[in-house]
């Protein structure tokens, strides 16, 4: 159950968000017309699957997971949204249901943004209405790249693939990175199991590429785990 919190704040809130950023004020005015922060439980479900649309959501704080199910029929990580973050786009701008369900990893407090509140500022605002699109493009990739790597590369190089991913997210190139999950939906993410997530995390500490101590992981040799993925170590 989600319990609804009203803030002023909301607008700055908004203003602060990275495809947002440089919004003139009109705009940020319209969007945070019934706009409200949402807080959610741990696995609370944000929307379901074949529900309609309501509205865009920023991920204000926690982190929130896009499910699907897979040709098995079981539930699967697609995606993990995490502080500055957006998802819900899709049903926003074709109407239609949901075919995936997304539920929040731990505590999650997220902006929604009503959907006809959304679809007049993108009407005002020809530059966001380009960042979104090119959000969506990204985001389309990402999934393209995942599905290749999926099905072409073995356990060590979808993991590696991944913390690089994460590592060039990172603030400075010597931060560590911290799981924005547990390491179970990062397996599902990944299309492992948690055993085998856990065995290549261990080996890359043995060969000395990795530090690991819960969810945060330090990269000690980024050359190693960029040589993982290169054409000749995916044979």
């Amino acid at each position: 159950m989600r319990a609804i919190v009203q803030s002023a704040s909301v607008r700055a809130a908004l203003a602060g968000m990275p495809i947002l950023r440089g919004c003139e004020d009109q705009v940020l005015e319209v969007l945070a017309r019934g706009a409200q922060f949402v807080r959610f439980a741990s696995g609370a479900s944000v929307f379901e699957r074949g529900s309609m649309p309501t509205g865009l959501y920023f991920v204000h704080d926690g982190a929130v997971r896009l499910m699907s199910l897979c040709l098995e029929g079981r539930p699967k990580v697609v995606e993990i949204f995490e502080p500055g973050g957006m998802f819900g786009e899709i049903g926003v701008f074709t109407g239609q249901r949901y075919r995936t369900w997304t539920q929040a990893i731990g505590a999650a407090v997220l902006i929604h943004v009503p959907r006809e509140q959304m679809l007049a500022a993108v009407q005002v605002d020809n530059a966001l209405c380009n960042r979104m699109l090119a959000a969506v493009c990204a985001r389309t990739q990402r999934l393209v790249d995942a599905i290749s790597s999926t099905a072409s590369g073995t356990a060590s190089v979808r993991v590696a693939s991944y913390l690089l991913e994460q590592s060039e997210r990172a603030p400075r190139p010597d931060t560590c990175i911290v799981l924005p999950a547990p390491k179970r939906a990062i397996a599902s993410l990944l299309n492992l199991t948690p055993e085998t997530l856990s065995r290549v995390l261990r080996n890359m500490v043995e060969e000395g590429v990795l530090t690991v101590g819960g969810r945060r992981i330090h990269v000690r040799d980024k050359a190693r785990l960029i040589a993982m993925v290169s054409p000749g170590a995916r044979a």
